[in-house]
């Protein structure tokens, strides 16, 4: 590939929340691409917004897409996009845009790979009241 790109992509601003959060967590300087849909008192064309980012990119660009919910509308604007460099994941969080960004560059990523990824980032999702107070205490910060 010639170049990795990311892209958040969400309904209001889960998408600028998520890069502004993970900008401030990793000192490496990434390009994130935060699309955040409907915000705006007129509906906004986020079939055109998607082309327009879409059409800036090398064909053979690594493009990751992380979006809110899996069959929504922001989604589905990118599923026409979907090959064997460009990546859509659903169900975003800090955990899964932390591995993206912060997985090294000179890999690309395989379908095994991104769906390593996303088995980890579930384990991340966690109701704590049910895990025993030495386990709770015993999670790394950051």
């Amino acid at each position: 590939f010639i170049m990795r790109r990311f892209i958040f992509a969400s309904h209001h601003y889960l998408a600028y929340g998520l890069k502004d959060t993970v900008d401030f967590l990793t000192s490496k300087a990434r390009t994130i691409h935060d699309i955040n849909a409907y915000t705006q008192d007129k509906e906004q064309d986020l079939e055109l917004i998607v082309k327009s980012l879409f059409d800036t990119f090398h064909e053979d660009d690594e493009v990751i897409v992380l979006t809110d919910l899996l069959g929504g509308s922001v989604y589905q604007k990118f599923y026409p996009y979907i090959s064997e460099h460009v990546h859509v994941l659903c169900g975003m969080n800090l955990p899964m845009a932390m591995s993206i960004i912060l997985a090294p560059e000179d890999v690309p990523f395989t379908d095994e790979r991104i769906s390593e990824i996303v088995e980890e980032c579930k384990n991340q999702i966690v109701y704590v009241n049910k895990l025993s107070s030495a386990s709770a205490m015993d999670c790394d910060d950051e």
